[in-house]
């Protein structure tokens, strides 16, 4: 049984070898645990009716249906809700769409290479204990920020994130005896308060820097940062 907050998982391959792989990797995630192996299409539309999975990782060829008319039939209002991870071989774009707009969240590509599997569990865990903590969003910032973490892979760094600032950065927030705003980190390290923000936003993603709101005397909401 899934203990008290676990994320429930389905895995959907007609490969026994690639569905014993993929639980061996969901068992190595903290916080997940597998509910059900389905092989075919119908099989995973019983299984998730039987324990309403809150995540499916889904092969597109399946031997009695396709894999897109399953993730199809999963997002009807009548089932319970759940979402989707395809790992498939497939690469053709039409696929690709097709899997997006039948509610896919994420699409691998297999063969996953090593740590891929794992690693997108734990940015989905990540997201899913955010949106569970937060009722709402005041900023459209925040949105991009919640989707930007689900596929950017942790650790990664875009080419308009420098080492050397970034370093700045965290030694400034680290060395503040209280959290600091985008505008006075930006006055600490000596850069604009745009690029402050987005370095910022970068660290709040990798999970390396915290946000949160403090309101103003005037009761305007501002971004402060500190490091986690």
């Amino acid at each position: 049984m899934p203990g008290p907050g676990d994320i429930t998982v389905l895995i959907v391959d007609d490969d026994p070898v690639v569905t014993a792989t993929l639980k061996a990797q969901v068992k190595r995630v903290d916080g997940f645990k597998v509910v059900g192996v389905a092989h075919t299409g119908h099989g995973a539309l019983a299984a998730a009716q039987k324990f309403s999975p809150q995540l499916v990782l889904l092969d597109l060829h399946l031997p009695d249906l396709p894999g897109l008319e399953v993730a199809h039939r999963l997002r009807r209002p009548d089932r319970p809700p759940t979402d989707v991870i395809v790992i498939s071989a497939r690469r053709e774009s039409a696929a690709v769409s097709a899997a997006i707009q039948r509610g896919a969240l994420y699409y691998l590509v297999k063969p996953t290479k090593v740590g891929v599997v794992e690693e997108t569990l734990v940015r989905y865990a990540a997201t899913a204990e955010r949106l569970a903590a937060q009722a709402r969003f005041t900023e459209q910032q925040e949105i991009d920020q919640l989707f930007r973490a689900l596929h950017t892979e942790r650790g990664s760094r875009p080419p308009s994130i420098s080492s050397e600032t970034e370093r700045r950065v965290i030694d400034a927030l680290a060395a503040s005896a209280e959290d600091l705003s985008a505008l006075e980190l930006a006055h600490s390290v000596g850069i604009s308060r745009a690029t402050a923000r987005r370095y910022l936003e970068h660290l709040s993603e990798r999970g390396q820097v915290e946000a949160h709101l403090r309101y103003g005397p005037k009761g305007r909401p501002q971004h402060r940062y500190r490091v986690r």
